[in-house]
Parts: structure tokens; C-alpha cells; sequence
């Protein structure tokens, strides 16, 4: 029997014996941890698409016995691969940036339009013009809340984004103290908002009306081929969590 000393485990073992988990950490991560993430999305991750991403344009570019069904599945894997590529940008890129709550000094102030503002900068320059506006004091709201509008519209920007095709896409959110609207409202090609129809943007609309219905709120969808898009948020923000500091 060896009578080295291993490393004490932050972990403990139940009367069956089996490791149980030590308890969540509620201490939010480092800068250092949060760079050491990003790196690992980036080299992990964000290399692999990239490298799938090339390899299906490579086969786009030489299959010649395809017929146009076969190439219009290719072009739906093609974008939801984007897609999954932009999110993984974006998850390195909020990793290397301040949260919400950290954009404005510690007491009060505006948050959510530096945010975003911050995020449309991230995304390069090229691109639609933006025009974002906060009116009201996102103060009024619990964080948590502040923290799901900021990604909803953030999920609407990347949609114009990536699929949109638009020349210009104006962010407006509006704040009192008892409800948040936000519109994102784009000139760019629009789509058909039946069901299976919307390809490569399923998953971020869901996601979208999701968060919000967690929120007893709701996310509606305008759009037709042609005639640009609108989403509207609405997110009620209820007496038992407003904050009157």
C-alpha cells in the first residue's frame, strides 16, 4: 500500500459509497477564468466549424450531380452551420467583455445600450446601419430582467445580421416602471414566418419567445419575403420585483 498523500477532494462520498459533487461555486468567475473559457471556445470550437464551414463550401463548390433539392438542404445545413459559428463568436466574445451589469458604474445609469452597442461593434463594420435607443432607467428592473432583454434583442440584431441582407435596422427598447416594450424593426429581405419555413432561424426565434413567456412575457414576429422584419418584445416587470433602491 502506498503511503503517498494524495490531494484532498473537494468532493464527498454518500453512504452508497458514489462521489457526490461538492456544492455549485456562487462566486462569479475570474477575468483569468473567463479569458481561459474564451480560449477554449475559440481553439475548441470555433476552429472546428470554421473547418466544417470550409469543407461544406468545398463540397458545394465540386458536387455537380446534385439536384435542387439536395442543394437547398446543403444551404439550410450551410446557414445553420453560420449560424452555430456567429454564437460561438459571441459567447467568446461576451467572455471577453463586461456583463451588462458592469457596463455602467456600480450605483445606477444606463446599461443596456452600451451593451449593445458594444455587441453591434463586435460584430465588425460591415454591415447594416444600426440606430440603437434606450428611453427610461433600466434601473427600474430586477438585473435578471435587464439581463434577458439584453439577449433577445441581442439574438434579434444577430438574426438581421446573419440572414437579413438589410441596409438598415433601428433598436428601440422603451422602459417604464412596470413593463419594457423593445422593437428591432429591419428593411432587409424578410421570410416566411410559417412554421418550417423560417430555416437556419427556428432555434433563435424559440429561444427568443422562450425567455420572454419565462417572463410572463411575449415575442411576436412580423415578417414577409421582401418587406423586412419586425419584433416586438413586451416583459412585464411586476411590483413584487421592482426595485426601489
Amino acid at each position: 500500500m502506498s503511503n503517498r498523500h494524495e490531494p484532498a477532494d473537494d468532493r464527498l462520498l454518500t453512504p452508497a459509497g458514489t462521489i457526490r459533487p461538492a456544492a455549485p461555486r456562487t462566486d462569479p468567475p475570474s477575468d483569468a477564468e473567463r479569458a481561459m473559457i474564451a480560449r477554449e471556445v475559440h481553439d475548441r470550437i470555433g476552429s472546428g466549424l470554421a473547418l466544417v464551414l470550409r469543407r461544406l463550401e468545398l463540397l458545394e463548390a465540386t458536387a455537380r450531380d446534385l439536384g435542387p433539392a439536395e442543394r437547398a438542404r446543403l444551404a439550410d445545413v450551410k446557414e445553420s452551420l453560420v449560424d452555430t459559428l456567429g454564437v460561438a463568436r459571441e459567447i467568446i466574445t461576451a467572455l471577453r467583455r463586461p456583463v451588462v451589469a458592469e457596463v455602467a458604474e456600480p450605483a445606477r445609469g444606463p446599461r443596456l445600450e452600451p451593451a449593445l452597442r458594444g455587441f453591434v461593434a463586435a460584430m465588425g463594420p460591415c454591415g447594416p446601419a444600426v440606430r440603437i435607443g434606450v428611453e427610461g432607467d433600466d434601473g427600474w428592473a430586477p438585473q435578471p430582467v435587464v439581463d434577458e432583454v439584453f439577449v433577445i434583442v441581442r439574438e434579434s440584431l444577430r438574426n438581421v445580421l446573419a440572414h437579413a441582407g438589410a441596409r438598415q435596422v433601428t433598436a428601440q427598447i422603451s422602459i417604464a416602471p412596470h413593463e419594457i416594450h423593445a422593437l428591432v424593426v429591419d428593411d432587409g429581405t424578410g421570410f416566411d414566418t410559417a412554421p418550417g419555413r423560417a430555416a437556419g432561424r427556428t432555434n433563435g426565434l424559440l429561444g427568443m419567445q422562450e425567455r420572454a413567456r419565462a417572463l410572463d412575457g411575449t415575442v411576436t414576429i412580423s415578417s414577409t419575403p421582401g418587406s423586412g422584419t419586425t419584433v416586438a418584445l413586451w416583459i412585464p416587470i411586476k411590483e413584487s420585483s421592482i426595485r426601489h433602491d
